[in-house]
């Protein structure tokens, strides 16, 4: 294995790498905690394990842990040489800190002793962790023992944690004696897992890996799950466990990151053109994705919806679809009254930008499309001036970049951005701005970014040729 020496302020590095692609086992030292990182970097370890090992040691004490900025600049830098998916922690009390801070960025955890904060610990409801510890004086003091800090984490509803108790004998031993704490570790894959959040009485938000959000929506007779994400666990599963009602899925958009799963529903409601032109979206989403795509719902699993189009719910719950083209030529908008919401997809962006996929010679007819289809909808703005507006990649309201996505956790947002109305206005605005010249169009076709914006609006753009 390739050795390298990092230093990321004031912690020390040193990464054992392997290809390209492999898993990253992160290795954390700390005072009072030694790791050693040679079980990982051993021929048999590999052999069975292959994966590229950061060992990372701390100069300080925990507190430098707990800002945490300095390693996870150094994960960012590392993520294209791994499986960005699969990268996993190991540590004593830093693991706490820095699992804990940020949850999204591991598959999975090993937390070998060490207290940490029972509340910030939460943060790890979805992320499966495996605890060990040895038995201490029952106490009610923060930092918690590790036994604590675990059922903190089972009290606010998580189900991928466990504890074993050190009887005798140091813990990393215990943890290391056999094969069964590692091969747990490297079954965990954040494509298959999912985040759930219960938003209000009948209504629920998925999250998946790839920061695709799906809502459920619950009526008396049925349920309606709007978009299905990216995700690759076994999403029928986890409705099912939500809801005892039969669900449909409702589309807003047949990109591949809304509609993976689709198939495996018995009913897809989706835009009638989009319906007529499936394949050769398909084979668009291919070259956009540059992977092979999930199987496509069967043409008995596909119902047209179009501008108008209710879908009943029973229980006075009806859904409507309103025509809003432009992130695709057929994007829709989802209505619900009854729990007063705004499905948006990606046709005004998810608090960030509308991302817009044509051709160099193309976007002015793209966005005299778009800026007609606003024109209609904000016609309809002052009955959901008072409604929940939901987009297709939630946590965007923080801003695009994943560096900064997850600071919302720990209070160190610097961004937040609702979809609402003004959007809408704004973004009308922006594509006038564009047609006009106002904005000149060197600033999509020259700029790298292909990016413009005007006061709340932001657009991008994907050129094809």
């Amino acid at each position: 294995m390739e050795t390298k020496e990092y230093k990321k302020g004031k912690l020390s590095c040193q990464l054992w790498s392997g290809e390209t692609g492999l898993p990253l086992l992160v290795v954390l030292d700390e005072p009072a905690y030694k790791a050693r990182p040679e079980i990982f970097i051993s021929e048999k370890f590999q052999e069975k394990h292959p994966c590229s090992v950061l060992w990372v040691q701390s100069e300080k004490d925990l507190t430098e842990w707990e800002q945490g900025r300095d390693l996870h600049t150094l994960l960012f830098e590392l993520e294209q040489k791994t499986d960005e998916c699969r990268m996993y922690l190991v540590g004593g009390a830093a693991a706490w800190a820095i699992g804990s801070r940020f949850p999204r960025r591991f598959a999975g955890v090993l937390a070998l002793g060490g207290r940490g904060d029972p509340y910030i610990a939460r943060n790890m409801k979805f992320t499966p962790v495996w605890a060990f510890g040895q038995e201490e004086p029952e106490d009610r003091k923060v930092p918690a023992s590790p036994k604590h800090l675990v059922a903190a984490v089972r009290t606010c509803g998580g189900q991928y944690v466990r504890y074993t108790s050190v009887s005798e004998g140091d813990i990393w031993s215990a943890c290391f004696e056999n094969d069964a704490a590692v091969e747990w570790l490297f079954r965990q894959d954040r494509k298959n897992m999912f985040e759930v959040k219960y938003l209000c009485p009948g209504l629920f938000r998925i999250d998946d890996y790839f920061t695709s959000s799906a809502y459920l929506i619950c009526g008396a007779e049925k349920a309606l799950l709007i978009d299905t994400g990216l995700g690759e666990g076994d999403l029928s599963a986890l409705i099912k466990s939500l809801t005892p009602l039969p669900v449909e899925v409702a589309v807003t958009h047949p990109h591949e990151d809304h509609m993976a799963q689709a198939y495996r529903f018995p009913k897809t409601w989706l835009h009638r053109l989009d319906i007529e032109s499936m394949e050769k979206n398909r084979q668009q989403m291919e070259k956009v994705f540059g992977r092979t795509l999930a199987p496509a719902p069967k043409d008995e699993q596909l119902c047209p919806i179009e501008d108008g189009t209710m879908i009943d719910l029973g229980g006075g719950v009806q859904i409507e679809t309103v025509e809003l083209g432009g992130h695709t030529p057929n994007s829709v908008v989802f209505i619900d009254r009854a729990h007063k919401c705004v499905f948006t997809g990606d046709a005004i962006g998810s608090g960030f930008i509308v991302l817009m996929i044509c051709g160099r010679n193309e976007w002015r007819q793209v966005i005299s499309h778009y800026k007609e289809e606003l024109g209609r909808f904000i016609k309809r703005l002052p009955e959901l001036e008072d409604f929940a507006w939901y987009g297709g990649h939630f946590i965007q309201e923080n801003g695009c970049d994943p560096d900064r996505q997850e600071d919302y956790l720990s209070g160190q947002s610097s961004y937040y951005l609702p979809l609402s109305g003004e959007i809408v206005r704004d973004m009308e605005e922006l594509c006038e701005k564009l047609l006009s010249g106002e904005i000149p169009e060197e600033t999509i076709l020259v700029n790298p970014r292909h990016y413009c914006e005007h006061k709340s609006a932001g657009m991008t753009f994907r050129l094809t040729d």
